[in-house]
C-alpha cells in the first residue's frame, strides 16, 4: 500500500479512529526515539521546583481549563 492510498483512507475515518491513528502514530515515533525518552527522564528527574510545570499551567496549554 502506498503512502498516498494510506492517506486517502485515513481521510475517511470518523473523527475518532483520525485520532486513535494520530496517537498510534506519536507512539510508534517516540518508542523509536531513546533521544525522547532521555528528555523525559530529565524533565521527571529535574528536582528544581522552579523549572516544574504547575498542574493549572498544563491544564491551560491542553485546553482541559475550558468548558
Amino acid at each position: 500500500m502506498s503512502i498516498q492510498q494510506l492517506k486517502s483512507e485515513a481521510a475517511e475515518l470518523p473523527e475518532s479512529e483520525r485520532r486513535e491513528l494520530i496517537d498510534y502514530l506519536i507512539t510508534v515515533g517516540r518508542q523509536r526515539s531513546a533521544e525522547y525518552w532521555e528528555r523525559i527522564a530529565g524533565k521527571v528527574e529535574d528536582r528544581d521546583p522552579s523549572r516544574w510545570v504547575r498542574g493549572e499551567d498544563l491544564d491551560h496549554a491542553l485546553g482541559l481549563d475550558q468548558a
